[in-house]
């Protein structure tokens, strides 16, 4: 996939138009970031829309706008004039109503969003948005799908981060010390390592799912708490119910961080 960069005025967003094999032609994809200033709004909206009108392709412009299109989300006079000029369409948005969760004052807003053209619709007619759950941050992760994908199972694969986990030194150790073998040294080290491996792998396939479950109560406990703050303030106990899960979820999920890093070889 090959791609071309274009930077909008005053680093506001940026246009890359990318190569695809599910799009014939040209897909651009346009990252915004919306400021606070009305004029610099303003801006923004007339270069992208002179942009767009100049480049030939299927659009999908997304980001944060730090503006609003509706009552609900708060009135804004010059975004849906925009939207409108350039031909632009907002898929309907599921998961949650709101983007921005501001736990300083508790405000809620719908700031981040995808904005598609008619070719990208009719390119893809059953495209669907999902506000994921804020969990950690104070903007919610907005998914677009355009079909499902199933790669398989995972294959096995050993983790730096299991060293950080409780008991896994403790199943090496009686690993180590339970193994019996026999044969020529090279043949009984490789032996006492795949014996090694097994009892690893049966570690994890019981330890993964405790670790799964207790991740999922805590972040489920949270996005009751969120879905709560979209109708009535939360209360203050609720806000320091709502904290505490958030400070487990990222010491739980610091070690999936790890595990992340080195699928990408980071």
């Amino acid at each position: 996939m090959g791609y071309w960069f274009y930077m909008l005025h005053a680093h506001l967003g940026s246009v890359r138009l990318l190569k695809t094999q599910h799009v014939q032609g040209q897909l651009i994809a346009a990252n915004i970031y919306g400021l606070h200033d009305p004029q610099n709004k303003k801006r923004l909206y007339e270069e992208l829309d002179h942009v767009k009108s100049t480049i030939a392709g299927t659009w999908i412009i997304f980001g944060d706008f730090n503006t609003v299109r509706k009552d609900c989300e708060r009135f804004n006079s010059q975004f849906n004039p925009f939207i409108k000029k350039a031909c632009l369409h907002e898929p309907r948005m599921g998961g949650h109503k709101f983007t921005y969760y501001s736990q300083s004052d508790v405000k809620m807003r719908k700031l981040d969003r995808y904005l598609v053209c008619n070719k990208f619709l009719s390119l893809f007619p059953s495209v669907s948005v999902t506000a994921a759950p804020w969990e950690t941050s104070d903007h919610c992760p907005i998914i677009l799908q355009t079909s499902k994908a199933d790669f398989g199972k995972t294959p096995f694969r050993f983790f730096n981060s299991w060293l950080k986990r409780d008991g896994f030194e403790q199943i090496v150790k009686e690993a180590w010390e339970k193994f019996m073998g026999y044969g020529n040294p090279d043949a009984y080290l490789a032996a006492k390592f795949r014996f090694l491996k097994n009892e690893i792998k049966k570690w994890r396939a019981m330890d993964h799912p405790k670790e799964t479950e207790e991740l999922l109560k805590l972040k489920s406990k949270v996005q009751e708490l969120d879905i709560a703050a979209e109708n009535n303030p939360l209360s203050e106990l609720e806000l320091q119910e709502r904290r505490l899960g958030v400070q487990m979820i990222v010491e739980l999920e610091k070690l999936a961080v790890l595990d992340l890093k080195q699928k990408a070889r980071i």
